[in-house]
């Protein structure tokens, strides 16, 4: 696994993704994560250098984990605008070492709520100058589907426990013209409140746009984003089921 920490996409402090490329090989697609934390905090080292990173490239992928400004130092969107550019830049950045340009997005919790963000709201990665149907797959860890409670709490006073489907909900931007190659959704039977069902919502909504939409889902026993935190006997992270079977399966 070759190594590229701590590399710059932008102008602010917190502009930095670390990428991992497989060793050999060349034309490889790039999986980009971006991590959780409420938006507050989390960071992007996370559980990539022990788990996620060694597990994509050991498969041929190359990984990328992606920092984004969060509360104090950001509000909405400008979170979600950091995650586009640092796409636009991981995509070109590893093209120059043998990348085919080919893209998955992927988050947990707030990197998720994110993650549908981009591919539902098409304005934030076309100023980057990508088409959100150009990405090969979305893989969404405990999204919140309604609006985000940490910006209806810090930006406009709310109760974290409000449900709201406006414009800091992925669910506002889902209509008819919502297309993607394909998802996954990952639920918990014990997350947060209302978490599993705002999932199933999102689900069955996207299908009653277009009963033909590669969307799916997995259930996982556990709480909040714990498939990220198992590993077995073997080294294996959960997301080897969960992600990369289901990634490379057509």
């Amino acid at each position: 696994m070759r190594k590229f920490l701590d590399v710059k996409y932008g102008e602010h402090e917190q502009a930095l993704v670390d990428i991992y490329l497989p060793d050999t090989g060349n034309n490889f697609q790039t999986i980009i994560n971006f991590h959780g934390g409420g938006l507050e905090h989390g960071s992007r080292k996370g559980f990539t250098p022990d788990t996620l990173s060694a597990m994509f490239t050991n498969a041929g992928f190359a990984f990328a984990s992606v920092e984004y400004r969060m509360y104090p130092n950001a509000k909405f969107p400008e979170y979600i605008e950091d995650c586009a550019k640092g796409i636009a830049f991981v995509k070109k950045y590893v093209q120059d070492f043998g990348g085919s340009g080919e893209i998955i997005i992927s988050g947990q919790s707030a990197g998720a709520w994110m993650s549908l963000m981009l591919c539902l709201n098409k304005k934030y990665l076309a100023n980057e100058g990508i088409d959100t149907e150009e990405v090969k797959a979305w893989f969404i860890d405990s999204a919140q589907t309604t609006s985000h409670f940490n910006v209806l709490t810090k930006e406009r006073g709310l109760n974290k426990l409000a449900l709201r489907i406006d414009e800091l909900s992925p669910m506002y931007f889902l209509d008819e013209n919502s297309k993607f190659s394909k998802m996954m959704l990952v639920l918990y039977d014990n997350d947060m409140p209302c978490r599993y069902e705002q999932n199933m919502l999102f689900y069955k909504a996207v299908l009653a746009y277009n009963k033909d939409a590669k969307i799916d889902y997995r259930e996982v026993s556990g709480e909040h984003c714990s498939a990220i935190k198992h590993v077995n006997e073997k080294g294996e992270n959960l997301y080897k089921d969960l992600f990369l079977d289901w990634l490379i399966k057509e």
